[in-house]
């Protein structure tokens, strides 16, 4: 199910991603499931390490359109200060099964 899909941001921006949940190129349907996001200096850092920003629904991530997939993630100001590649993942918990949906790496440009 994992797509991978790099993102490209400045330094400094105060911005927001939307990204669509598929499986077998349709739509995964989040209003039965638990999405949440991680984004970490790189991929030798623990999901649970402090350096790791944790984004759950209602802190940093909404899910925009529970029936096309489709949910918004707020980057935060700490990771767009940071220039440097940041590795990131979308992870959607469906009960018995916890995947990687979408990951891929945050490009911040040192402006």
């Amino acid at each position: 199910m994992a797509s991978i899909v790099n993102v490209r941001l400045i330094e400094g921006d105060e911005t927001s991603r939307t990204w669509q949940i598929t499986t077998d190129e349709t739509p995964l349907n989040l209003s039965a499931v638990t999405v949440t996001a991680i984004i970490k200096p790189h991929a030798g850092v623990e999901d649970d390490d402090d350096t790791a920003h944790h984004l759950s629904e209602g802190d940093g991530l909404t899910v925009v359109d529970a029936a096309a997939g489709k949910v918004k993630g707020e980057i935060p100001v700490a990771v767009t200060q940071a220039p440097g590649k940041w590795l990131y993942k979308i992870v959607v918990d469906l009960g018995d099964d916890t995947e990687t949906a979408i990951w891929g790496y945050m490009q911040v440009a040192d402006a």
